[in-house]
């Protein structure tokens, strides 16, 4: 008789099913390590996409460069498909990485063969990224890449503008949103002081001046500056009509005090031009000076300004006025060196002044160049002189409001630390939005029709400037990401289509220089000020 044997599954503890909560562990740890891989691969990616335009930009500028070499001038074309437009003597083909591309061929390539030296500007793009990179004949690489948080508008100081003409020393603000530059009016020549070089070189009227970011950070920085005027006659000591080493307008060797040595004009050491007034004092004894007088009015507050280079840190400028002197000498780690010595005055009674350069004491000796007198509390860049005074017209730099909300914003600046004056002036008849720097240290937002500063952060100013403002809220202001205290603000209903970089006629200037300017249309949180400050305070 067979048996019919039943067999019975007994579950056991390997077999059994996840609990609920073991499989939401699972899940969470799962996401994590999602997280951590795409944003890895989006950091790794960012990176490549830097470097391929990077490399674009190099390789590209070497062939315009091979061109030039070869054909005597730049290309006047450009094409990227090498079967449909190949090389020929007026078109060059670019082969660009996979991604990167030119949005167009005629207004993103400018060249300039009629100038000495002849010039070009390219601009490629990374078409998912929009990450934007430029290249001059004379340039580094500069890659732009957009802030974050979706601006309306992202101005970034260039070594380029629509006209043709490409310098590192000039070039204009460009809105990596809008692809667009800023209009800059200035009727008369500037000029602008490279520390890389230090040597002063002058830029066209209704350009703007640009120079590398003098923090040594990437990037570059648009001086803009009000209108002065240079009150020295011969202020670079290029005249010397009859060759006696005498200087025109300046009164020749004047010794003091047993000073003794020789000087003169010098013409292998210069900031501005090809020459430069030097002063080399055998002895210790009294002093070796070179002067220039000139009228002055009583209650007028004047800044004496002249580039050195010294051995010595007798070497000084000064100002005679009210029977008085106002000294300033050349500091100790300065030496050997083109330096900038500043002094400030208010003339209270008298109407004759004079200036000096030259060496007290020593022995030593001293170049000195680019002398300017003007009316003001601080110095502006050099106006070169020769018989008569000079003046500099003011920067007038305007953008375009398109897309800007005059009741909810937020405005971030990124300038030189020691700039003082007005970012930003948003101009609507009595109402008016406005950024300001003031003295003490101070981040200041105007908001309204009433010229009352508020929002003010008061501390060590770094690089960045920011203020936000809400509708029936309140005003902040902000120092390198850190907010400061709130006040109310009255939100302004009206504004003109266009704004102002650095102040508008008749009111307050930058008056230095400012590397970027980002509009957002809403009021940014505290966290997301930080945000945009960390990624943008140290260049493009």
């Amino acid at each position: 008789m067979k048996h019919k044997h039943k067999y019975y599954f007994t579950p056991s503890t390997s077999l059994r099913a996840f609990t609920i909560v073991e499989l939401l562990v699972v899940i969470v740890v799962i996401g994590i390590l999602a997280a951590i891989t795409i944003v890895s691969y989006t950091g790794l990616s960012s990176k490549a996409t830097l470097a391929s335009l990077q490399s674009d930009l190099i390789n590209s500028s070497k062939q315009l460069k091979i061109f030039q070499t070869v054909n005597g001038n730049y290309p006047t074309t450009i094409s990227l498909d090498c079967s449909a437009a190949p090389d020929s003597i007026t078109n060059k083909c670019l082969k660009l990485s996979s991604g990167n591309t030119i949005t167009s061929l005629t207004n993103d390539y400018f060249v300039n063969n009629n100038t000495n030296p002849q010039t070009f500007s390219l601009t490629i793009k990374n078409s998912s990224t929009n990450i934007i990179s430029l290249v001059t004949e004379s340039s580094k690489p500069s890659i732009l890449v957009p802030a974050p948080l979706n601006p309306v508008a992202d101005w970034i100081a260039v070594p380029r503008d629509t006209n043709n003409t490409n310098y590192d020393h000039y070039g204009n603000y460009y809105d990596t949103v809008s692809k667009t530059y800023a209009t800059v009016s200035r009727a008369t020549t500037k000029t602008i002081y490279d520390p890389n070089t230090q040597h002063i070189y002058d830029v066209p009227a209704n350009k703007l001046a640009i120079n590398p970011r003098s923090d040594g950070k990437s990037g570059y920085e648009g001086v803009v500056e009000e209108g002065r005027t240079n009150g020295l006659l011969n202020s670079d000591f290029e005249l010397d009509s009859n060759s006696d080493g005498i200087p025109d307008y300046w009164n020749g060797t004047v010794v003091y005090g047993g000073g003794t040595g020789t000087s003169g004009i010098y013409n292998s050491a210069s900031t501005h031009g090809s020459r430069s007034y030097f002063v080399d004092k055998s002895n210790s004894a009294g002093q070796v000076f070179t002067v220039q007088n000139f009228t002055t009015t009583p209650g007028n507050t004047y800044t004496y300004s002249c580039w050195v280079n010294s051995t010595t840190t007798s070497a000084l400028i000064d100002m005679s006025h009210d029977s008085l002197w106002a000294q300033t000498y050349v500091p100790s780690d300065k030496l050997n060196q083109w330096i900038k010595l500043t002094n400030t005055f208010t003339n209270t009674t008298t109407t004759a002044s004079s200036v000096r350069v030259g060496i007290y004491g020593g022995p030593g000796t001293a170049y000195f160049d680019s002398c300017q007198l003007e009316v003001g509390t601080f110095a502006t860049s050099y106006i070169p002189t020769t018989t008569t005074t000079a003046n500099r017209n003011a920067d007038v730099v305007t953008v375009p409001t398109t897309n800007w909300s005059a009741t909810n914003g937020t405005l971030i600046a990124v300038a030189e630390p020691d700039t003082g004056g007005r970012y930003i002036s948003w101009i609507g008849g009595t109402n008016y939005i406005s950024l300001y720097r003031a003295s003490g240290n101070q981040v200041q937002g105007v908001l309204g029709g009433t010229p009352s500063y508020t929002a003010a952060k008061v501390g060590t100013f770094a690089s960045t400037a920011a203020m936000t403002w809400a509708n029936g809220g309140l005003l902040y202001g902000y120092m390198d990401g850190v907010q400061g205290t709130a006040t109310s603000g009255v939100a302004t209903s009206s504004y003109n289509a266009t704004a102002n970089i650095g102040g508008y006629v008749g009111y307050d200037y930058i008056n230095g220089a400012m590397q970027r300017l980002i509009v957002y249309s809403s009021p940014l949180s505290s966290g997301n000020i930080t945000t945009v400050t960390n990624a943008v305070k140290d260049g493009p």
